[in-house]
């Protein structure tokens, strides 16, 4: 077996999907949301076959570059990406026996370049969230240094690094190549580039895919002096950036309008995102890129996972990293943090109990109970008798139900057997009489419900059960938090409250209101503290919802509306 030489031995890689997913904001990259100029499209269209065909010439781009940068070109070299870039400087430079110093947390593939040169990488932390550990990193530096690495603005912090210090570290280690990762700086409005005709120790790595949002084109460059941009040549490979990301920059940098509003939105939007989680009590840091970074506690795993369920993805960094409890946040557009913010900020709950609530059960569960019980008795089960069951609470589920409705009679069979003939009836893999249920609750409705509520489900059913229906009736995708049957160990199935303590830890909420058509429901709501509505149009039953405890009772899921307008924030009538 052929083993690779010794300082890739063990060393990670960096992961990377191979395929999209179907997220409707993806956050975790700080590519650029808004995406590239349609000048860029349109040059990458009109790419002619014998430029493909050909190796690409560079000339035009360095000549457009050389007026952006205000340098000469042969200050300038092109490399596939920072990354290549960042690689190739530190191929250029260091040596088994050397050292790069740098601060820490910052982009993580530096680190990697430096062990497979076999040298060492140097991290000084952060002491201040986020300021730059500037005396730390002037006392790391040794004779075996060779690289100071600067990301200025930093990833994932977005902390710049002042000027002045920048200059007192290029005038104390003149022997040093200090190098300023500069991806984000487009955001932060400053550049380090002006500063390369005056120290010959100073390399500036700058990228086009944050603020050009040509990230899936791989292109970047290095500014310096020309005896470092020669150096680094040797160690490139010729022809290593290709004509169509070539091409494409030119249209991009010269369509300056564009790159001005998509910085104006992007700034806009990370200052709305910035404001608004500090509003909401969580600690978001400033930042100089085009992403926000934000330490949200203990509620760091569930506002992620409150955001991808809604197919946003952000950045959650490594649970011993210092950054365990923060997420760093793409600044999208206005409009897309604004959505953000509303599923971060603390709503109150719907929580809906399913059958005879979200779903009408008559033709499903009822008949399921009716059969199951002639079917082991022989007789008849009336709506009435079963609907005074129903009325006594303290039965988990219909099986339960049928189950007390046998024994009340003087039959007695084993419970595993009525439930075996109550699912063949019910159930049957799909095909019994749950396909007779309908929809009780207005799809409008649930729209309107989701823009100011967060929903869940609180239903006795078996999961598979529960998560059928919903989808049959196209309404799973409106619920934050489903809590089935199968979710609950059988000695906490309603009115036990743990189901409803398990959909407030899940939701950022502060209160929640009960929807249930049966006294274990009420029950449920009064024990735990919520706002416990009953629904039923029968009039005894709203009788005994009341007694049980429900703070008023509707006829229809459908007459919520008149609840939620006379309830204040703490669930009480105004």
């Amino acid at each position: 077996m052929l083993r690779p030489r010794q300082e890739l031995i063990g060393l990670n890689t960096y992961e990377i999907a191979s395929y999209p997913q179907n997220w409707d904001m993806k956050l975790d990259s700080n590519e650029n949301y808004i995406g590239p100029s349609t000048s860029v499209i349109k040059a990458i269209k009109n790419i002619a076959p014998e430029e493909i065909a050909q190796y690409p010439y560079y000339g035009s781009f360095y000549d457009a570059l050389s007026e952006i940068y205000g340098v000469k070109k042969s200050n300038i070299v092109i490399t596939n990406g920072a990354d290549e870039a960042l690689c190739t400087v530190i191929n250029t430079y260091i040596s088994k026996a050397d050292s790069v110093v740098t601060a820490s947390p910052s982009f993580s593939m530096p680190k990697i370049y430096t062990s497979i040169a076999g040298a060492e990488y140097i991290e000084v932390p952060y002491k201040e969230k986020w300021a730059y550990p500037f005396e730390d990193i002037i006392n790391s530096v040794s004779e075996n240094t060779k690289v100071i690495l600067i990301t200025s603005p930093n990833n994932p912090t977005g902390d710049i690094v002042p000027l002045e210090q920048i200059i007192e570290i290029l005038r104390k280690f003149p022997d040093k190549a200090v190098v300023i990762d500069e991806t984000y700086s487009s955001y932060a409005g400053i550049s380090n580039v002006c500063l390369t005709d005056k120290y010959d120790n100073l390399i500036v790595v700058k990228s086009f895919s944050k603020d050009y949002a040509l990230a899936g084109l791989r292109l970047g460059c290095i500014v310096s002096n020309q005896v470092n941009i020669d150096n680094i040549k040797r160690v490139l490979s010729p022809y290593n950036v290709n004509c169509i990301a070539v091409a494409a920059a030119n249209a991009a940098i010269n369509d300056k309008k564009y790159i001005k509003l998509v910085k104006d939105e992007i700034t806009q939007s990370r200052k709305y995102l910035y404001d608004e989680i500090k509003k909401l009590g969580f600690t978001p840091y400033e930042s100089h890129a085009n992403f926000v970074l934000t330490d949200f506690g203990n509620l760091c795993d569930l506002i992620y996972e409150k955001l991808k369920s809604n197919k946003i993805i952000v950045k959650r960094f490594d649970k011993t990293s210092i950054l365990h409890s923060c997420l760093r946040i793409t600044a999208p557009t206005l409009s897309a943090s604004h959505k953000i913010i509303d599923l971060i900020r603390s709503k109150d709950t719907l929580v809906f109990d399913m059958d005879g609530v979200l779903v009408n059960v008559k033709q499903s569960y009822n008949q399921a109970v009716k059969y199951t019980y002639n079917y082991f008795t022989g007789k008849e089960l009336s709506d009435e008798e079963l609907s005074e069951a129903k009325k006594q609470g303290g039965l988990n589920n219909d099986w339960d139900l049928t189950n007390h409705l046998i024994k009340k009679y003087g039959f007695n069979f084993a419970y595993d057997d009525i439930v075996s003939v109550f699912q063949k009836q019910y159930w049957n893999d799909g095909k019994g009489s749950i396909n007779n249920e309908n929809l009780l609750i207005s799809t409008a409705l649930l729209d309107e419900l989701k823009q100011k509520y967060n929903l869940a489900v609180f239903t006795g059913r078996p999961k598979v059960e529960a998560y059928y229906t919903l989808k049959k009736f196209d309404i799973l995708k409106y619920f934050d938090k489903i809590i089935t049957m199968n979710d609950l160990p059988p000695d906490r199935q309603k009115p036990h409250t743990e189901g409803l303590y398990k959909i407030k830890e899940a939701l950022l909420t502060d209160e929640l209101i009960y929807f249930g058509d049966t006294v274990d429901d009420v029950k449920c709501a009064m024990d735990f503290g919520a706002y416990g509505v009953g629904v039923s149009d029968k009039d005894v039953m709203r009788q005994t919802l009341m007694s049980a405890g429900a703070k008023m009772v509707i006829d229809s899921i459908n007459d919520l509306k008149s609840i939620l307008e006379n309830t204040d924030e703490k669930g009480n009538n105004n």
